[in-house]
């Protein structure tokens, strides 16, 4: 029994120091981007980790020069419509997929599911001729539908992995009391989604948040262009400007992200781990 605590023992420590050096690897790369963006002009390509001098205004002038509150405000747009869209759809079609199965809404999940195996460069053409055709191109909502699209398998497949899990004879017993389905679905089962709903919005927002391409094809000037796309374009103008601002204007992007991931983090695990079992 001594050998076999020992030996669990070390596995937990051995499994603990990876994810630790698993962590350091991804931290190395927003470690050296925030000291970038607080390093002066004359310090950027030093060999000292450690920023000689710490130029907090670079965020300042970074906000200015990217013009980051126009990006930020066309990025909260399309984020937030994309996660409100996506969540309605994806939540009404799990419990439809869930509730009412048959061999045709079999085929149509697994029908949505292969747009996990469908990059958006595969069919970002077709895409923006449709949006061009329909008036939309280089207007917000063409972006949000685009996301919409590829955030819905993923959605549905969560949502529908953590309806199955609860109990079908509570929907039941709200029928028998007179609910309708509809009353039945918002009253009994939604309640009970929030920890699902959370993950797969979490999950929106990052991919939403951080999304380039359909940005990139979709929105073709400034007066209507993203974080990503808005950064990349200004930073591309050689000459004109310095690498701090440039990581000084990707540490602010990132941090509305991270702040939302701490913050919901302990639905993510609950939602993720709730999904995937089965009862």
């Amino acid at each position: 029994m001594t050998a076999l605590r020992a030996g669990a023992g070390q596995l937990r420590f051995a499994g603990a120091f990876f994810c630790l050096v698993v962590g350091a690897v991804y931290l190395v790369p927003l470690a050296w981007v925030l000291t970038e963006a607080i390093k002066a002009s004359s310090d950027v390509f030093s060999t000292s980790v450690l920023p000689h001098t710490f130029r907090i205004t670079n965020f300042g002038d970074a906000w200015h020069q990217f013009q980051l509150g126009t990006l930020f405000a066309h990025t909260i747009v399309i984020t937030v419509g994309t996660v409100l869209l996506s969540l309605a759809l994806s939540v009404t079609a799990a419990y439809g997929f869930s509730r009412y199965r048959s061999r045709l809404g079999e085929g149509v999940f697994l029908l949505i599911l292969s747009g996990l195996m469908v990059p958006p460069a595969a069919i970002i053409i077709p895409f923006f001729l449709a949006m061009r055709h329909l008036g939309l191109y280089n207007s917000l909502f063409a972006v949000i539908v685009g996301e919409t699209a590829f955030a819905l398998p993923l959605g549905i497949l969560l949502l529908r992995g953590y309806i199955d899990n609860i109990p079908r004879e509570l929907t039941d017993a709200a029928v028998v009391d007179g609910a309708s389905d509809w009353k039945a679905f918002w009253y009994v089962v939604f309640p009970l989604l929030k920890p699902a709903v959370a993950t797969v919005a979490l999950f929106t927002t990052i991919s939403t948040w951080n999304g380039f391409l359909l940005q990139l094809v979709l929105l073709r000037d400034t007066a209507t262009s993203t974080l990503t796309v808005g950064i990349s374009q200004t930073a591309g103008q050689v000459g004109q400007l310095s690498l701090q601002l440039v990581a000084a204007a990707a540490v602010l992007a990132v941090l509305p992200v991270l702040v939302i991931l701490i913050a919901a983090r302990r639905y993510y695990v609950q939602g993720l781990s709730a999904g995937a079992l089965k009862q």
